[in-house]
């Protein structure tokens, strides 16, 4: 459905002033066998990044094309930057803005989307953020999926309607009981969504597709954590998931990829089609 209110028009070449607030577009499906994360025992002992993607396509996201990088599609950006979902976790310093957008542009490159210029177009509007989420477990649940993995039932009290779900969780699969189990913790979060451009330009919001990231936090630095869930997330930006993906993978921390660096230099977002909604000393964007 669209709304009419929640952007204010935009007008090309100036700065276009938007507030996105992060929507959950969810539809269940059926789980598919064969596809498990560590046990939990593994999960416990470890302390790599446990991240879980996941994109919704809304009915006329659906009907957009695929992107790649032999056709790729064109964006102007929004960034919304560092966003807090709940209550904010204390002690943590905040990313590099420039860091995250950079590499947020090489990985969505990586799958065919494009920066515009000005020979090609903008077809999509992407804003994207970056942050934490806490003491809210139905929003994490839905974040995560729990949708897709039919286990939104587990926020309900125990009843005569539960009980027969409750006695058969040993059934479900351990994607299923990761997610669960990490719906109370805090966590790490990215957001990246699509909306239609030409419905952006008019003042209205059309989504057409939302990928979802996240990792519990326990014992991880935030900013390496936070740029190893958009690798892991990357070959799903934009491509519906039937159930979470659930992914495990080391923290680079202190530790660099020399071809990822050799690419993320010659990125510069300032001279990039995106906007800033920050309008701080450190904003960012050819469109400050």
């Amino acid at each position: 459905m669209t709304s009419t209110c929640a952007f204010p028009a935009l007008r090309r070449g100036s700065v276009i002033s938007v507030f996105v607030v992060m929507g959950f577009v969810l539809s269940a499906t059926s789980r598919v066998p064969g596809e498990e994360g560590p046990s939990a025992l593994e999960w416990l002992m470890r302390r790599d990044a446990q991240v879980i993607t996941v994109t919704d396509r809304t009915d006329e996201g659906r009907l957009i094309r695929e992107p790649s990088r032999a056709h790729p599609m064109y964006y102007e950006a929004l960034v919304l930057g560092l966003t807090d979902y709940g209550r904010s976790v204390g002690n943590l310093q905040a990313p590099p803005k420039r860091e995250m957008v950079k590499l947020i542009v090489k990985l969505l490159a990586d799958q065919g989307y494009y920066p515009a210029t000005p020979t090609h177009r903008p077809e999509i509007l992407l804003a994207f953020s970056w942050g934490t989420m806490k003491g809210k477990s139905g929003m994490a649940l839905a974040f995560m999926g729990g949708e897709k993995l039919d286990v939104m039932w587990e926020l309900e009290p125990l009843s005569i309607n539960t009980a027969p779900r409750a006695l058969t969780r040993h059934l479900r699969s351990q994607t299923a009981e990761f997610v669960v189990e990490s719906m109370d913790s805090d966590l790490y979060v990215i957001s990246i969504q699509a909306y239609n451009e030409q419905e952006a330009i008019a003042g209205r919001t059309k989504l057409l597709w939302h990928t979802k990231v996240s990792c519990p936090s326990q014992g991880l630095e935030f900013t390496s954590t936070l740029k190893q869930m958009a690798r892991e997330a990357a070959p799903f930006i934009g491509k519906e998931t039937l159930k979470p993906q659930w992914s495990v993978a080391p923290v680079r921390e202190g530790r660099v990829d020399l071809g990822e660096l050799r690419t993320l230099e010659t990125i510069n977002p300032d001279k990039l089609p995106i906007t800033d909604v920050d309008d701080g000393p450190d904003a960012i964007g050819a469109r400050r």
